[in-house]
Formats: structure tokens, C-alpha cells, sequence
């Protein structure tokens, strides 16, 4: 695979993550309605959407479907370890590898 439709990728998981917690943190105002944190994780979200087109062009939907899981799982649970001092047990260490093992088999080889 190409650098740029991953970059893309890596780019779309980090934009999601920061929509989210720009999400959350809208939803915990008493109100959200007219919270910038509510309009600022919806620009995050359209902004994922863009690299979503640019990677859709590049790469399988399959494949997209596979490395935005993966990317995704990765960059949250190191979210939950270093930031929350969150502790994986073996049967969530066992689904990273998984998930790793997908992205392996959904990769072609040309």
C-alpha cells in the first residue's frame, strides 16, 4: 500500500478520537446546544469524512473498514493506558492481535 492512503488513515483515527472527546465533553455541558465543543467534534467529524473520500479513492472499502478499525482500536486503547492508567487483560490483548491478523489478511499483495 501506498504511504499516502495510510497517512490518510492515521490521519482520519486522530481527527475521529479528537472529535469524540470533543463529543463527550459537549455532552457533559448543561447546555450542549450551543457548546463550541458540540460544533467543533461535528467539524472533526466532517473532516474525517474528507479523508475517508481520499482514502476510498486509494484503497478497498474493505481494507479502509479494516485499518480504521485497527488504527482505531490502537490509538484508543493507548488512550486508556496512558492517560486513564486503564490495564488490558489478556482476552483485550488477544483481540489487538486479532484485530492485527485481520489487517494482515484483508492486505493485498501485488
Amino acid at each position: 500500500m501506498a504511504l499516502a492512503p495510510f497517512l490518510a488513515m492515521l490521519g482520519i483515527v486522530v481527527v475521529t478520537i479528537l472529535g469524540d472527546w470533543l463529543l463527550k465533553t459537549a455532552s457533559l455541558r448543561p447546555n450542549w446546544t450551543g457548546s463550541s465543543y458540540l460544533f467543533a467534534g461535528m467539524a472533526m467529524y466532517m473532516m474525517s469524512g474528507l479523508g475517508f473520500f481520499f482514502a476510498m479513492r486509494h484503497m478497498s472499502l474493505a481494507s479502509v473498514g479494516v485499518w480504521y478499525a485497527l488504527l482505531t482500536i490502537l490509538f484508543m486503547t493507548a488512550l486508556g493506558v496512558f492517560t486513564f492508567g486503564e490495564t488490558l487483560t489478556g482476552r483485550e490483548m488477544l483481540g489487538i492481535a486479532f484485530a492485527i491478523l485481520a489487517l494482515i489478511c484483508m492486505t493485498r499483495f501485488a
